[in-house]
């Protein structure tokens, strides 16, 4: 089988957990199939990083051109390899630009641009090399025009894949200046404006989202409409990068690797708590950690006036300018309790924070299925999240499960809950009586990733989808289904 994916983000472009998902899966899938991936370049054939990640120089596999509006742009594709993947990367002065998704009328400009390009592709391939793909994989809405234009063409079945819904529209105006007009559908219209998530489920030959819990919360707002070709498929991490036999303190135990990097940081040692992601109230409910943060510091959790002087907090990431000037303050008002790394690290310095923390903070208000709490629990940090999603479908909490515990859940958007359960890991950590249970639930959190939540078990079940072989299970109000 010759599988085709089509995506906005494959390593080294990573906005969100879109590149990691989409890049590993494809290197899973080459173990079996033939593989290749379709993204445009954003601007980053030069980079240092690109040429670290895909074979370099690439090749320049073909050139055409395409129409739009009233301009005819030339495309350029250049071919390269990652790792048994084909990587085709679309190049023109709009698929250049090296923001991803911002501003929007660029990103909506790339968006046209990629979905006219990849036709042109397949096309110039069945001459080049005779054969066309068996399906094309679309990630999420960016590339949805694209699958549905390869599968009137070409009769390639369209998989869909939504990562996150987003609900997002785009005009019927803005389709026909682009000369897009035969994709508008007047069952997804809601006015003049056009449901891009709604027409890519009803064109798909296959509908899946990542997490079976974030399929049953959508499930009456969304996924029912398209019963009966509706499934998920749960993501996997990539174990071998998230190993603490590459940390930089690998010979040291984890209490002393705590110390030496909350050292590094300007703090005295104590519990360490770290929270690592885009600073948004949204989605990653950062606020929400924020104000569970202080509440321990103001003592207003039973139990936090004696522990309170022991919190460490360390939040790695960027985002909503208010939520990194709360952040800021928190660190000024508690200045040897927080640290705030307002930056992205890179991935190698992150594992290093995994590394180090007793327990990793993820109290998203939704999240479709998150890589977080497997990376921490790979590293053997025991997560504290929320009771939502892909979190609530990847641990196993510390009361409902007590001998299969990997870390703790809690209600989201709601920052006592989150602050009580801080505290309550906290006291466990730092009873001598109970050091061999948490280890425990730090060998079992990595093993548990290994054996449920692999990229080559989630390349599998999406060869089931390919092949339409995948098992559709209409989904019900529980925990979760069984490992």
């Amino acid at each position: 089988m010759l599988v085709s994916m089509a995506t906005f983000e494959h390593l080294p472009v990573r906005v969100g957990g879109l590149a990691e998902a989409v890049t590993s899966l494809g290197e899973s899938l080459s173990k079996v199939e033939d593989v290749m991936v379709f993204m445009p370049v954003h601007g980053i054939l030069q980079e240092e990083e690109t040429q670290a990640e895909f074979s370099y120089p690439p090749d320049r596999y073909c050139d055409f051109r395409i129409f739009v509006g009233e301009r005819i742009y030339p495309v350029t594709v250049w071919e390269t390899e990652r790792r048994g993947v084909r990587i085709f990367l679309f190049s023109n002065e709009i698929l250049d630009h090296p923001n991803v998704y911002e501003p929007r009328e660029m990103f909506m400009q790339k968006m046209v641009h990629f979905t006219k390009a990849v036709p042109g592709l397949i096309n110039i391939m069945l001459k080049k090399e005779q054969r066309k793909p068996d399906v094309i994989h679309i990630n999420d809405w960016h590339c949805v025009f694209a699958g549905r234009l390869v599968k009137k063409y070409f009769d390639i079945p369209f998989i869909f894949t939504i990562h996150r819904l987003c609900r997002e529209r785009i005009s019927v105006h803005e389709l026909n200046e682009v000369n897009l007009s035969e994709l508008v559908d007047p069952r997804y219209l809601e006015g003049d404006m056009f449901n891009i998530e709604q027409f890519g489920g009803h064109h798909c030959d296959q509908l899946t989202t990542v997490s079976y819990s974030y399929l049953n919360e959508e499930w009456r707002t969304f996924f029912s409409t398209f019963e009966g070709k509706t499934t998920y498929v749960w993501n996997g991490t990539d174990s071998t990068f998230w190993n603490p036999e590459f940390l930089k303190y690998t010979e040291h135990p984890r209490a002393k690797r705590r110390e030496l990097v909350l050292k590094e940081n300007g703090l005295a040692d104590g519990v360490m708590f770290f929270n690592v992601g885009r600073l948004d109230t949204e989605q990653k409910g950062v606020d929400i950690m924020l104000q569970a943060f202080e509440m321990i510091m103001r003592g207003e959790i039973p139990g936090s006036d004696t522990l309170r002087e022991k919190m460490r907090l360390i939040v790695l990431g960027s985002g909503d300018p208010r939520l990194e000037n709360e952040t800021r303050r928190l660190e000024q008002r508690f200045p040897e309790n927080m640290k705030a790394l307002l930056t992205y690290l890179g991935r190698e310095t992150t594992r290093e924070y995994y590394g180090a923390a007793d327990f990793c903070l993820i109290p998203s208000n939704f999240e479709p299925f998150g890589l977080v709490q497997l990376e921490a629990m790979c590293m053997g940090c025991i997560p504290i999240g929320s009771r939502v999603g892909g979190i609530n479908d990847t641990i196993l909490d510390l009361h409902d499960f007590p001998e299969e515990c990997t870390g703790r859940l809690v209600p989201p958007r709601n920052p006592a809950a989150l602050a009580r359960a801080m505290i309550e890991m906290a006291q466990i950590s730092l009873d001598n009586k109970k050091q061999v249970m948490l280890e425990k639930m730090r060998h079992r959190g990595r093993e548990h990733v290994i054996k449920n939540f692999n990229w080559d078990k989630a390349a599998e079940r999406y060869i089931n989808v390919y092949q339409n072989k995948a098992t559709i299970k209409l989904p019900f109000v529980s925990y979760s289904e069984p490992y």
